[in-house]
């Protein structure tokens, strides 16, 4: 996790106020936090000697070991001698109060973003399921509305092209299976979620036990006498 540049830097000042430190140890404090914010606030920092001198324009390689073990005694960073071939390796050390606060804001920061962020997503999920639920309602609503009430007791919902279909179908016996069904709601209280399906279905029943085989029923009501099947299908 990174730190707030900018507070790191004022909160080094501060502690510079109560804090005696050398001037060179000064800029390469402040020239480690600069690469550090390069790197993107990596935990580790590799530098090497050569490019330390560089950075605080100093030609002595003494006088960084010297300003640095200024920073070691005063434990503003942590510091890990490079193996051969290798560079030296710097750490932050956030056990420093000025230190820690930086990083803890940015820590803080992290925290609302996500908190906001997950909180908009389940803002937005909540807002569609609910946008979901009112668009269900209003086909609900204006299916139920499309739909016309027959049958003795008014109680057989069917749509236009429902009853149609069911002419085309049964041809005069669709009337006789409307009124069988009103007539079986209203003294079972059952409920379909298809008056259209549930007519198709007895209609199919009572067509297999007369073994009428294919055809129109208007045609077969005028051949044969029927015989409707008295168990309601559920």
């Amino acid at each position: 996790m990174g730190y707030n540049y900018v507070l790191l830097n004022e909160g080094f000042y501060r502690w510079l106020e109560t804090n005696y430190l050398p001037i060179g140890s000064q800029i390469l404090f402040l020239k480690l936090i600069h690469l550090f914010n390069l790197s993107s606030w990596s935990e580790w920092l590799a530098v090497d000697n050569q490019r330390m001198m560089s950075l605080v324009q100093t030609k002595r390689e003494q006088s960084v070991i010297e300003w640095r073990n200024k920073l070691l005694e005063n434990n503003l960073i942590v510091y890990v001698k490079g193996k051969k071939g290798l560079p030296n390796k710097y750490k932050l050390n956030d056990k420093l109060t000025f230190i820690s606060e930086a990083k803890s804001v940015v820590n803080n920061v992290v925290k609302e973003v996500v908190k906001n962020e997950v909180k908009t997503v389940v803002q937005t999920a909540d807002i569609d399921k609910q946008n979901k639920t009112k668009q269900n309602k209003k086909e609900n609503t204006a299916n139920a509305v499309s739909k016309k009430a027959f049958g003795e007791f008014e109680n057989v919902l069917l749509s236009e092209q429902e009853l149609n279909k069911l002419k085309t179908r049964l041809g005069e016996e669709s009337s006789r299976y409307i009124e069988r069904l009103s007539n079986y709601i209203a003294s079972s209280g059952k409920r379909y979620k298809s008056h259209y399906a549930t007519i198709l279905t007895w209609a199919e029943k009572d067509k297999k036990s007369e073994n009428l085989g294919g055809g129109n029923y208007a045609d077969k009501g005028q051949q044969h006498s029927k015989k409707l099947c008295t168990e309601y299908p559920e």
